[in-house]
């Protein structure tokens, strides 16, 4: 049984491929049907069967309603393709699975794959990354590791290209039939990294074939003949001319297909008019026209390319080349454009429709099986378990190797053996822990087999994989974390809620985080009161709205064994895999409690009605902005607003032409550009957030100073001194939270002098005390209330304390609000 990996998929939006990793080499495995190298990823339902592949396609005309295509766009989502021939609904993650069960058959040596590396986009969020996990899952792979596909690219290249590559950075351009990425890739001393990344879900070659329907098809249909909201009635699922819509789109594709080699290309196909007659269609789109529809996508995807440059402080002589991967860079216009624009040389060694399935095999070759249910591999009658440990990639010129062996070693000995006989250790006596230093071949895989003899020289046939080790082969140094990842905490400053970081960007998978925080809200042991925290994916500087929910954390109260009071402890742990599983866990220090089941993934929703009314939201609060601005003579502020304006306007219209049971992705891609507009919204007013914050920070600042004076000490003027020497700095950071968190400071300060002054705890008790409030255990703060007057009239100001931090815990929250507002607390 082979203990790594070695099988690489790339589940692609148009086309998947398999290959496999044996000794140093990568092999394709061909479609059994048409021997090609790809597989079309189309799945077509028969009454009771299920086709995939070429002759799948083939139906996408005859019988469009049971053909699905391009479904990889809507991994992660909860949308679901109505099946007429079957009666029933399949999801992305099924048709998914359906097509690696089919590349499956592609191996037909008989062997059992039970282990795989399937490609994503980097940009896949980790409900999308989540999602196709579970679609290798039920396709029968016990075990499903994800790689980013720039870096399945970037191994592929590398390991082509390993014995004159030399030290560098290159950006990888991966252009695909759904999603395209763009990642600044960089090798030193054999290791690779990446730096950093940009993506879009929703651009690809299949955005192009929609082009082409909604600029040249559909435009030629209405202006010849009789068809009414023709456009609407082809995108709509129960649409009268739905079917005509897939048939345009396979006609789109094959006409872009021909474009690349061609200046001109036929569109072919029948349609039936309002009238009841049919026509014969035939429609000529030119190069030209087709390439005037996509430079404005095209060009999206190269202000990606400067996006990392910047971010990077890079410049055109830091980057060797860029290196196209995907189908859609075999169109002339993208590879041309991005070195025009660019002025970089632009590198095509690879193929750009199998490179990611390369990539992915030469990593599943590093990476070895764990199969939780696989029992250890051992030698049943002398109960022999070897366990060995190496570096799978090295430079070096030789490397150490460790093996741990559980069992009855005695009388038994060990000899490892390079297969090309240049090493041979000859018979050595086993132990419990052996080592040795294997000398390896420069730029080349090395085996070595592991062999135990008794003292008779019989060798006994322990299941133990053979060492191999890939000398001058190039490994990847981690997978980086493509978003933040956030939790949706409280803004007591703002009163409203901010993201808290969790993993920034870039950071190497996997990952573990653990933090204490104070609960803000009582939970009754019993009730349907809960804890619920959201957990974000995207910038953590970006509001929460504008960001993706991966799911909540939640703790009822019917889990609880005894109430929670409010500002008590919870320890909040998760933890992110390579392949971006997360895990969350939470501690109640005052139940000690510890809860490991409470984290519940969303799959992204986005309904029609849902979306409008966010939109309608988002051009409401932009108007009060634009007001707001223009009454503060703010006009630079104003007129960016006005520029945000046409875009939601834009995003209205066409969010008012989407019908309920749209069947393209399109909504997907308004509440992305709800999202960004959201965002630039928040980046065009923070100047007056900002400016808001300072004046809060002058305000807490002075009340701090005359609370020192008052009332303060000599280390309590030192720390107020401390805080205040970085206040220039702070100050000029434009960062509200670094404004906020330093304005707490003071609070902090204040806060901790006024706590043991007298003045201040009677104040407090007697505005608690007034007739006007009202406690949530009026029993309770009865009690309280009799033990501060006594507290006051014994002088007793520590007994005080703690009754007037009781009596604040009873209040309702809207009281408790306004107390911290009235003692400077806000």
């Amino acid at each position: 049984m082979e203990n790594m990996i070695n099988f690489g998929i790339d589940l692609g939006t148009t086309n998947s491929v398999i290959a496999k990793f044996t000794k140093g080499e990568v092999n394709i495995y061909k479609n059994p049907i048409s021997w090609k190298d790809t597989l079309p990823s189309v799945v077509l339902f028969r009454k009771d069967k299920i086709i995939v592949g070429e002759q799948a396609k083939s139906y996408l005309e005859k019988s469009p309603k049971n053909v699905i295509s391009s479904f990889k766009r809507k991994m992660g989502t909860n949308e679901a393709y109505k099946i007429n021939s079957i009666g029933k609904s399949v999801t992305p993650i099924e048709l998914s699975a359906h097509i690696i069960k089919e590349l499956k058959n592609f191996v037909q040596s008989g062997t059992q794959i039970d282990s795989t590396v399937i490609t994503i986009p980097a940009s896949f969020d980790t409900i999308q990354s989540n999602a196709t996990k579970e679609a290798g899952r039920l396709a029968g792979f016990k075990q499903v590791v994800l790689l980013q596909e720039p870096i399945a690219a970037s191994l592929a290249y590398a390991n082509k290209r390993m014995n004159d590559l030399k030290d560098g950075q290159w950006i990888v351009y991966d252009l695909g039939g759904g999603t395209f990425d763009v990642a600044l890739v960089k090798i030193n001393d054999g290791e690779m990294k990446i730096l950093d990344h940009e993506g879009d879900n929703f651009l690809g070659g299949s955005d192009f074939d929609r082009l082409i329907v909604e600029k040249k098809i559909i435009p030629y249909l209405e202006a010849e003949y009789n068809f009414k909201n023709l456009e609407k009635e082809m995108k709509s699922a129960s649409g009268k001319y739905n079917s005509v819509f897939y048939i345009a789109l396979h006609q789109a594709e094959q006409a872009k297909i021909q474009l690349s080699a061609k200046s001109s290309a036929e569109i072919e196909f029948d349609i039936t008019d309002e009238d009841g007659e049919t026509h014969e269609i035939i429609i000529t789109i030119t190069r030209s026209e087709f390439e005037s529809m996509i430079q404005q996508y095209i060009d999206k995807s190269i202000e990606m390319i400067k996006k990392i440059m910047v971010q990077n402080s890079l410049t055109s002589n830091d980057i060797d080349f860029i290196l196209m991967v995907g189908g859609s860079t075999y169109i002339p216009l993208v590879r041309n454009r991005v070195n025009e624009i660019m002025q970089l040389p632009i590198n095509c060694e690879i193929d750009p429709t199998t490179a990611i399935a390369i990539g992915a095999a030469y990593y599943a070759g590093t990476k070895q099986k764990v199969i939780k249910d696989e029992k250890p591999k051992s030698y049943v009658e002398n109960k022999l378990i070897i366990k060995t440990a190496y570096q799978k990639a090295t430079k070096e010129s030789e490397e150490f190797f460790a093996a741990k062996i559980e069992g009855n070693v005695e009388g038994l000995f060990y000899r490892i053996v390079r297969e090309d006989g240049g090493f041979d250790t000859g018979l050595k006596l086993l132990s419990k822990k052996i080592s040795e230093d294997l000398p390896l071949v420069n730029d080349s895989y090395n085996y070595f087999n592991i062999s135990i003899y008794d003292e008779q020289n019989n060798k006994i046939p322990v299941d133990v994989e053979p060492i191999g080790i890939a000398q001058g082969k190039f490994s990847i140094a981690g997978q980086p974390l493509p978003n933040d990842i956030c939790l949706e905490v409280d803004d007591f400053e703002s009163k409203h809620t901010r993201c808290e970081l969790v993993f920034q960007k870039n950071s190497i998978l996997p990952l573990r985080y653990s933090k204490i925080k104070e609960i803000n809200r009582i939970i009754v042991k019993g009730s349907d009161d809960f804890l619920r925290i959201n957990i974000l994916e995207g910038p953590h500087y970006a509001l929460p709205e504008a960001n993706r929910s991966i799911g909540f954390l939640e703790i009822s109260g019917k889990g609880i064994n005894r109430n929670i009071a409010k500002g008590s402890d919870i320890e909040i742990s998760l933890e992110m895999s390579e392949s971006r599983d997360l895990t969350v866990s939470a501690y109640l220090t005052m139940t000690d409690q510890e809860f490991k089941e409470i984290f519940s993934p969303t799959m992204r929703s986005v309904p029609q009605e849902v979306l409008s009314e966010q939109i309608s939201e988002l051009s409401e609060k932009i108007d009060k902005e634009i007001k707001f601005a223009i009454e503060l003579e703010n006009y630079e502020s104003a007129k960016d607003l006005k520029s945000l304006k046409s875009e939601i306007d834009e995003l209205i219209g066409e969010s008012l032409i989407l019908s309920i049971d749209d069947v393209t992705d399109k909504r997907y891609q308004l509440e992305d550009k709800k999202c960004s507009v959201a965002q630039k919204i928040y980046i065009a007013t923070q100047d007056k957030e900002i400016e808001m914050a300072k004046s809060r920070y002058l305000e807490v600042k002075q009340i701090c100073y005359e609370t020192i004076n008052e009332n303060g000490n000599d280390v309590e003027q030192k720390h107020f001194n401390g805080i205040v020497n970085q206040e220039h700095t702070i100050l000029s950071s434009k960062s509200i939270l670094k404004i906020r968190e330093q304005t707490d400071k003071l609070k902090d300060l204040m806060w901790t002098i006024n706590w043991r002054t007298p003045s201040f705890l009677i104040d407090t008790f007697q505005w608690l005390t007034s007739e006007r409030q009202r406690f949530n255990d009026q029993e309770k703060a009865k009690g309280l209330i009799e033990a501060g007057k006594f507290a006051i009239n014994c002088e007793n100001f520590d007994r005080l304390a703690e009754v007037v931090y009781d009596l604040f815990n009873l209040l309702p929250e809207l009281s408790q609000d306004e107390l911290k507002s009235k003692i400077g607390f806000y």
